[in-house]
């Protein structure tokens, strides 16, 4: 099995990997924007990461790679939008709950938004439970499966992911975060959401 300090960076690599070719960044790319930063990572280093040959990262690597790619560094540690993770050894916890912890948001009360990502995550577990099939869509919009009640249903659901999800997915977004996806059937509250805020 491997060590946990490997398997968080690899995880860290993993979602550096994802974050530069999403900005369409080759690994030569990278290396040239670290030495940019002031710490030079050569892309042979990258390369040895990205291909699992080298499995150890410190944290002055981490920051300027996370610079290097315009995320926050506490992101590429827990990356929000899985089911948990292995935060310490053995110990497992939702992203949200990881991810607040290593940036001490549990912990500072001044801004009112100490428990950003626990409410977000608690949410939506409870809006998972109370509208369970409206969330998991086991009826079929407009179909003859629809059910008597089910548009009722459906828009129950939307209703609460405007007034209890939205909001939380707005804030991290302002802290150029990306809230875990939305079931497919809801993404359109997103696009609603980011519309009326281009408008």
């Amino acid at each position: 099995m491997e060590e946990w300090a490997a398997r968080i960076t690899k995880a860290v690599i993993a979602e550096v990997r994802r974050a530069r070719k999403e900005l369409g960044m080759t690994a030569q790319d990278l290396a040239d924007a670290c030495e940019e930063l002031g710490h030079p990572i050569p892309r042979n280093v990258i390369a040895n990461w990205e291909s699992g040959r080298r499995l150890t990262l410190t944290v002055p690597e981490l920051i300027v790679l996370a610079r290097a790619v315009d995320t926050p560094p506490a992101a590429l540690v827990f990356p929000l939008g899985g089911s948990s993770v292995e935060y310490l050894p053995s110990e497992r916890s939702d992203p949200w709950t990881a991810f607040s912890w290593f940036v001490g948001e549990d912990v500072d009360h001044a801004t009112g938004d100490a428990a950003l990502f626990r409410t977000y995550a608690s949410k939506e577990e409870n809006l998972r439970t109370s509208h369970h099939d409206a969330w998991q869509l086991q009826f079929l919009p407009g179909g003859d499966t629809w059910p008597p009640g089910s548009d009722a249903k459906f828009e129950l659901l939307v209703q609460a992911v405007r007034s209890e999800l939205l909001p939380i997915r707005a804030r991290l977004r302002e802290w150029d975060l990306t809230p875990p996806p939305l079931p497919s059937h809801l993404a359109f509250l997103d696009e609603e959401a980011n519309s009326a805020n281009r408008a």
